[in-house]
Order: C-alpha cells, then structure tokens, then sequence
C-alpha cells in the first residue's frame, strides 16, 4: 500500500520545486516532509530524488511516480468530496497566452483538478492585452500575463530573462542577414523590445511571419526558418536552442510575468486557483527541488 500523505509530501516537493516550500503547502515541519520521502523510497526500493549541483532533482523513478501520485490523489479526493458533499464546486476561467500554457499549463490544471475535483475549469488561450480585455468584461476570472504599463494591477510572481531563440539544427541562421523574425503581432512587448535592439545594433531583419499565438510560431522557429524571442523557462530544450552572447544579437531585458484577477470578485473557486497559480508561477520548473 502507498500512504497518501507520503505521496501528498512527495507531490508538495515536485509542485514547489523546494523541501522548505514543499512543508508550509502540507502544513508540515520540513523534517517531517523528509521522512515522508525517505519512508517512500523505503517502500518502493528506490531512490526518488538524486543529487544535482548543491540541491536535488527527480530521479527517473521519481518522474515515473508523479503521474501515478497525481492520479492517486485525485481519486482520493474525488471521493471524499462526492461522500462527504465536501470541498469547493462551481466553475472558474482562466486566460493565459499559449507560450505560457506551452510550459505552466499542464502541471497548473493538474494541480488543481487534484485539489478541486469538484471545480469546472475552462481555459482560454490569448494574448496578455486581449486576456485582461476579456478579465474586465467578465469573460475571465483569473488571467496570467506579462506585465506591462498597460496593464495595471498585476501581481508579479516572477522574472525572467528573455532571449534570442533558433531551431536546435537551424545552422547559423543568426548568421543569415536581413535577419528572419518569428514574432507576435503588435503591440507585443517582446516584438518591441527585439526590433528596437535589432535597430540599434544596425542588424537588417525581416519580419518572416507574425502571429499572436506562438502554436504557430513554434514550428517555424524549430524548422530553422527564423528566429524568436522566448522567456528562458519557456524554451524547449529538446527542440530550440538559446543565442547567447557569441551570436552578436542585442542584449534583451527581463520580462515579468504576473496574475490578474477580475476586480471586485470574492470567488472562494477563483481565490484556489489564483492559489494554484502562485505555486506553479512562482517556483518554474516542477522537476527540481533545492
């Protein structure tokens, strides 16, 4: 038998990236969270997290546990809240742009679902101006944006670098000049800031496709056909590759990325997801622990 406390522990340490974070989530000491993990790997016979730099990181049999933790915990909670008519009901909607969704989406919905099975969520996919657009018409209940002066009232929950992103066997394409873009439509701040550091470092560019969802962005920057502009969390390493220094393109800045949430509203439904946002935004990736 697995203990659903052990795997609640395990899970706080995968959605929290940290022991210390993992034990305020379940209300626990840290040590207590780490005998849950020891007692764990007791059970299964195997280590779940190896060492990696000055923290640690899953093992390959700890990304194998996560699904069926995940999935574990959502029947137990399933359970309990149609037995015992507990835990919260109702429906909420998040907006969030694609890019976002692309690396947060997946783990943010999970999380929740497990918490809050009783919870309808709907999720829209739109750029940071139209998800706050749609947030004051009361389309939306809780928007994840990029934070920007024209969109007051964010909470930041992180920073994060941009940078210049090529296809994984796109050649020198930085090389190649007028220099191919694959970025979003106006008034995109990332659109701004890399033409405007492209105009003062005198490199020639072409605007080889522009699109407000970067679904469609994607395939051509892995193709080698252009180049994009990309948070650093949201590269995918197993297709893209960031240009650093070397490849002689402008230094960007760092963007923001923040939660809004629909004035006035006192939503107990939208307040947990707001909750589930913090913990997936704010800590990146899920698969590390420090």
């Amino acid at each position: 038998m697995l203990d659903t406390d052990q795997l609640r522990s395990f899970l706080a340490i995968v959605d929290t990236g940290s022991f210390t974070r993992a034990a305020d989530r379940v209300n626990k000491t840290q040590s207590a969270v780490s005998m849950h993990v020891r007692r764990l790997e007791e059970r299964l016979g195997r280590p779940l997290f190896v060492k990696h730099g000055r923290g640690t990181r899953l093992s390959p049999d700890g990304e194998r546990l996560v699904d069926h933790a995940r999935r574990i915990l959502q029947v137990e909670a399933a359970a309990l809240a149609d037995l015992t008519a507990e835990g919260l009901s109702g429906r909420v909607a998040l907006g969030i742009p694609d890019d976002y969704a692309e690396m947060f989406l997946g783990d943010l919905v999970g999380g929740f679902a497990l918490r809050h099975p009783g919870v309808e969520l709907s999720v829209l996919c739109h750029p940071s101006i139209e998800v706050a657009e749609r947030l004051r018409a009361g389309e939306i209940d809780i928007g994840v944006v990029t934070v920007s002066d024209d969109i007051p009232g964010v909470e930041v929950l992180r920073e994060e670098p941009l940078c210049w992103v090529a296809g994984l066997r796109a050649g020198a394409i930085e090389a190649q000049r007028p220099l191919p873009l694959a970025l979003s439509t106006p008034p995109c701040r990332w659109r701004t800031v890399a033409c405007e550091g492209l105009e003062r470092s005198g490199i020639a560019h072409r605007h080889f496709m522009a699109s407000s969802h970067y679904s469609a962005i994607a395939p051509v920057v892995r193709a080698g056909q252009a180049i994009t502009v990309l948070p650093l969390a949201v590269v995918d390493a197993a297709t893209q590759r960031v240009l650093g220094p070397e490849s002689g393109l402008p230094a960007l800045p760092s963007m923001r990325l923040g939660l809004l949430r629909r004035p006035g509203s006192r939503s107990p439904v939208a307040a947990a997801l707001c909750d589930e946002v913090r913990a997936s935004l704010a800590f990146g990736s899920l698969r590390e622990a420090a």
